[in-house]
């Protein structure tokens, strides 16, 4: 199924001028779902246009409107909760409204932080650490946050990671190779042995978290965090799923790709203690977001083939990773993690 057309940037301008009241050029950003733009006025104030479709038929639940709602409801707390945090902050309409619902999409205006992005430098280890220390402040601002659009799901939420079995089938290229199938087959079967048992448990820590601390989503400067950007993906999950997903976009090439990934985890546990029963799903955790990058990219870039370049541009290095992370094994990663935190 092919989404519909992209908002045009002459639209992304009229939408801005008609009901935010800001006059100014429209850049289109990169994303993988949403129309984003980078507004500019005469006057060099920028913005941040983010237009969501609401497509109701689409596979991905991601999109619906109370989910949408939930990402504006995510920063209007932050703002109040925790101002220090290096979040996108809201911009309202003219009328007053922190959204605007407008033909079948949801518009949501915010400021725009300015900074190289961390997928644009490599990361040293008190960056590394200062990563896991800001998503530990992060989620701590958000643990008493509660919104009826948490409830939601999307494909790349990693406790229903069972719904990417029948997209294994149709994917095409790369996984063409029956070794590489069998090995995301796998993944499927350890998560439904070994993970949902876990999520069941009352003891595992849930609440909104972030689920996307990649390098395209946080701003640096020198050795700490400036910028976390796009709330897109949030929703109620295990604390563990967060730290995670943060954690194995900071592995390092070669056959040992641990090594720097621990420093996040460490990081985070600085800040915000994890539970004893964290280190090994967060090992899972790890395997189950690599697996997932391979399989979800290729097959949104088989619906959307013209956005293929952008969703497949790290596909390769995650199936390495993925290679690298089975070899070493969940139990042997969760041992790991556990003596970096002592």
């Amino acid at each position: 199924m092919l989404l519909p057309p992209r908002v045009s940037r002459d639209q992304a301008e009229e939408i801005a001028a008609a009901h935010y009241g800001v006059s100014a050029a429209a850049e289109r950003l990169a994303a993988e779902r949403d129309d984003t733009f980078r507004l500019v006025t005469a006057g060099g104030t920028t913005r941040l246009l983010k237009i969501a479709l609401i497509p109701g038929a689409l596979p991905d639940a991601g999109a619906s409107p109370a989910a949408v709602s939930f990402q504006t409801a995510v920063l209007l707390h932050l703002a109040s909760a925790a101002p220090a945090l290096p979040v996108q902050r809201v911009i309202r309409t003219l009328d007053g409204r922190p959204e605007l619902h407008l033909d079948g999409r949801v518009v949501r205006m915010t400021s725009y932080l300015e900074g190289p992005t961390l997928g644009s430098r490599p990361a040293s280890a008190a960056l590394r650490r200062d990563i896991g220390g800001t998503l530990a402040r992060l989620d701590q601002a958000l643990r008493p946050f509660a919104h009826p659009g948490a409830d939601r799901t999307h494909l790349w939420d990693l406790q229903n990671f069972q719904q990417l079995r029948p997209l294994l089938a149709q994917l095409p290229g790369p996984l063409a190779d029956e070794d590489q199938r069998a090995a995301l087959a796998s993944c499927l079967d350890q998560f439904e042995a070994r993970v949902l048992p876990c999520l069941a448990d009352p003891a595992t820590r849930r609440q909104v978290i972030h689920t996307d601390f990649h390098g395209d989503n946080l701003l640096v400067d020198a050795d700490r965090v400036t910028g976390v950007l796009d709330f897109g993906d949030s929703l109620a999950g295990p604390v563990a799923m967060d730290v995670g997903v943060a954690a194995c976009y900071q592995f390092g090439a070669g056959p040992d790709p641990l090594i720097p990934a621990l420093d996040v985890i460490a990081g985070y546990h600085a800040v915000d203690p994890l539970g004893p029963g964290d280190p090994a799903l967060i090992s899972e955790f790890m395997l189950l977001r690599l697996a997932a990058r391979i399989i979800v990219s290729q097959w949104n870039a088989a619906r959307e083939p013209a956005n293929r370049d952008y969703l497949l541009r790290r596909t390769p290095q995650a199936a390495a990773h993925f290679a690298a992370l089975r070899a070493i094994g969940p139990d042997a990663a969760a041992n790991r993690i556990r003596e970096a935190l002592e």
